[in-house]
C-alpha cells in the first residue's frame, strides 16, 4: 500500500514478509566464502612450495657450478704440483750435481790456481742457487699458513732499492745497464725491511734471468694524495704474451720451462705484498720487455706498530 516504514509505530510487527537473499541462501554463501579460503590457502600453500623448488633449484644450478670451478681448480692444482716436483728435481738435482762435481774435482787436487778460483766461483753460485730454492719453498709455505711474521721498522728505501740493484748487478752476466731512478732520495719507510728486499731481489732477478741486453731499472717514487709508495722493475728482456699478466703470479707457473727457477717467485711477492698492505701487477702497457709495479702504503711511525 506504499505506506512508508518509518511512519508505522515502533512495536508494528510485518507479517509474510519475504526473507533477504543471504537469509534465504546464508548455508551456501558460508560454504562459498569456506571454499573460496580454502582454494585461496592452497594456492597460496602451491605459490610457496613453487617458489622454494624454484629457488632450491637455482641454488643446486650455483653449488652444481660451484663444484665443477672447485673441482677445475683442485684438477689443475694437482697438475701443478705435479709439475712443480718434477719440476724441483730437476731444479735442486742441477746445482747439486755442479756443487758434488766441482767439489769431487777440488779434492783430487793437481788443478790450476785459476782453475781452483773458477770452481770456487761455480760452487758458490750453485750453492747460492740451492739455498735460494729452499728458500722459496719455505716462505710459500709459512706465507699459505700465516706462520710467517711481519717485523715493521723504518727505513731508507734509497739505500734499499741501491742496494738490491747493486747485489743482482754484481751477478749479472750480460751486457745489462742496471738503473735506479727517484725523485724522493733518502725517504723513509715503515715497512718489513727483509721483505720488502725480498720482493726487489726477486723482482730484480726476474728480470736479470730474460734480459740479455738493454737496461734494468728500478725506479720508487712516493704519491701523498693516494698515500702510496710506488716501485717498478722495468727492463727489456723477452717480456710477458698478452693474456698471461695474471697468470705469472700463480704458484709454480713458468711460462717458459726452459728458464732456471720455481715458479715460485712473483707467486710469493704477490703474498708478501698482500700481507704488508700494498698490490702488486704487470704494466700490460709497456711492450719493449716487461715492467712489474707494485704499491706499498706510506705506513705509520714504527712505534705504533706491533710485530706480530
Amino acid at each position: 500500500m506504499k505506506i512508508s516504514v518509518d511512519k508505522l509505530p515502533k512495536e508494528s510487527a510485518f507479517v509474510n514478509e519475504e526473507p533477504s537473499f543471504f537469509e534465504r541462501y546464508e548455508r551456501v554463501v558460508w560454504g562459498a566464502v569456506a571454499l573460496f579460503f580454502v582454494l585461496l590457502t592452497g594456492c597460496l600453500v602451491s605459490l610457496y612450495y613453487l617458489i622454494r623448488t624454484k629457488k632450491l633449484k637455482d641454488e643446486l644450478e650455483v653449488s652444481e657450478a660451484d663444484l665443477r670451478v672447485a673441482k677445475e681448480k683442485a684438477e689443475e692444482s694437482e697438475r701443478l704440483k705435479s709439475a712443480f716436483l718434477a719440476n724441483m728435481t730437476h731444479e735442486i738435482r742441477t746445482p747439486l750435481n755442479a756443487i758434488v762435481g766441482f767439489s769431487n774435482i777440488l779434492a783430487m787436487g793437481g788443478c790450476a790456481q785459476e782453475d781452483v778460483i773458477e770452481y770456487n766461483k761455480v760452487i758458490q753460485s750453485n750453492t747460492d742457487l740451492l739455498l735460494r730454492l729452499i728458500n722459496d719453498i719455505l716462505d710459500i709455505s709459512r706465507l699459505e699458513s700465516g706462520k710467517l711474521d711481519f717485523f715493521y721498522e723504518e727505513c731508507n728505501v734509497t739505500s734499499l732499492c741501491k742496494e738490491a740493484l747493486a747485489s743482482v748487478e754484481s751477478v749479472c752476466e750480460n751486457p745489462v745497464k742496471f738503473i735506479f731512478n727517484t725523485q724522493n732520495p733518502d725517504f723513509y719507510l715503515v715497512t718489513d725491511i727483509h721483505r720488502l728486499q725480498q720482493v726487489l731481489l726477486n723482482l730484480l732477478s726476474n728480470s736479470n734471468k730474460f734480459t740479455k741486453k738493454g737496461s734494468i731499472v728500478l725506479e720508487f717514487r712516493i704519491d701523498e694524495k693516494q698515500q702510496m709508495a710506488f716501485f717498478a722493475v722495468t727492463d727489456t728482456g723477452a717480456g710477458i704474451p698478452e693474456g698471461n699478466e695474471e697468470l705469472v703470479f700463480d704458484r709454480f707457473k713458468k711460462l717458459n720451462d726452459f728458464i732456471q727457477g720455481t715458479g715460485l717467485g712473483l707467486a710469493i711477492c704477490k703474498t708478501i705484498m698482500s700481507a704488508l698492505g700494498g698490490d702488486i701487477w704487470v704494466d700490460s702497457d709497456y711492450k719493449d720487455g716487461a715492467r712489474f709495479v707494485f704499491s706499498h702504503p706510506l705506513g705509520l711511525h714504527p712505534q705504533e706498530f706491533i710485530n706480530e
